[in-house]
Formats: C-alpha cells, structure tokens, sequence
C-alpha cells in the first residue's frame, strides 16, 4: 500500500507550521542597547552554537518607512571582508558585545549602529541582506538576518542566560 505524505498535511492553513527558524533557534532579546529607547536586537541561539543576529519586532526602525541602506564598514573593519576557513570557523573577525556589524542609513541622514550583542567571531554576513537590503524589513527574523555569529559553549550559554526570553519580551513589549 502506498502513503501519499502530501494528503496528510493541511495545506488550507500554512500558518500553523512553525518557521525553520522558530522550530530550530531560541529567541533571546536585548531592549534599549546603548540607553536608546527601543533600540532592541533579537540574538537566535542554534544548539550547535550558532547565534544569528537580527532586529526585534519592537525596534525603531520598523516605525520608519523612508528608505535607506546597510552600510557594514564600521569604520575601523569591513565586515564584508571577513574570511573563515575550516570546520572551526578560523579566522573570523573578533565580536564583543559593544561591535557594530553595519549600520543603517536613511536617505535624510539619520543613521544608527547595530551592535552584535555578544561575544564571539563573525562567521558571514547575510549575502541576500547585502544584495536585497529590504529583507530586513520585510523578514527580519528568517531571511532578513543580519549576521552568524560563533561563540564557544560557556560564552553562548552565559549570554543566553542574561537575556530576555520570548515570553519576557512579549510581557514587557507590545508588538
């Protein structure tokens, strides 16, 4: 007897399957970085250490509409240029909790810093955010990404453990 899959799967609501995202990373918050209100990262922890970094729903910018760009020379490091190499990652650019990843510039001028919140090594910048920069706005949690990030286990779990849950966020944030 032969099983079709594809009939057991109620495909008339697709929005009661969870994202990759939601089934395989935990979501962890930090609100207000650098003292500037609504200024929030949301840091999605893997088992395997890797941590994507990505924008909150409660941050600043999703309330503006103007256009802008990603700019990720900080100044001091393009993050464009990183280079790993190997199964563990070698090479990486070096994160601290304070590093700016890229920055967002808008077309009056107005600009801000998105810091990576933890310590750890850059492992890639989103390509697809490079090329289509509109993801961030448009998928900020799943292809809108900004960057992976690798930090060993004592690091990934001790900055897990400081920052907001989903459930603590959703209690403090109004989305």
């Amino acid at each position: 007897m032969e099983y079709d899959i594809l009939n057991s799967i109620d495909l008339k609501d697709p929005t009661i399957y969870k994202s990759f995202t939601d089934r395989y990373f935990s979501k962890r918050y930090i609100l207000n970085v650098k003292g500037i209100e609504n200024n929030d990262i949301m840091l999605m922890f893997h088992s395997n250490r890797v941590t994507l970094l990505c924008l909150a729903p409660s941050h600043f910018f999703f309330k503006k509409k103007d256009k802008y760009t990603l700019n990720f020379n900080t100044g001091k490091v393009d993050r464009l240029s990183n280079q790993v190499k190997g199964k563990g990652k070698k090479g990486g650019q070096a994160l601290y909790p304070d590093s700016v990843i890229c920055k967002v510039e808008w077309n009056d001028n107005t600009a801000f810093n998105i810091p990576c919140g933890m310590k750890g090594t850059l492992v890639e910048i989103n390509e697809n955010l490079v090329k289509n920069p509109e993801l961030l706005r448009e998928a900020p949690d799943s292809d809108g990404f900004i960057a992976i990030m690798l930090s060993s286990i004592t690091i990934t779990d001790a900055t897990k453990n400081e920052l907001l849950t989903c459930e603590e966020y959703l209690k403090i944030v109004n989305v």
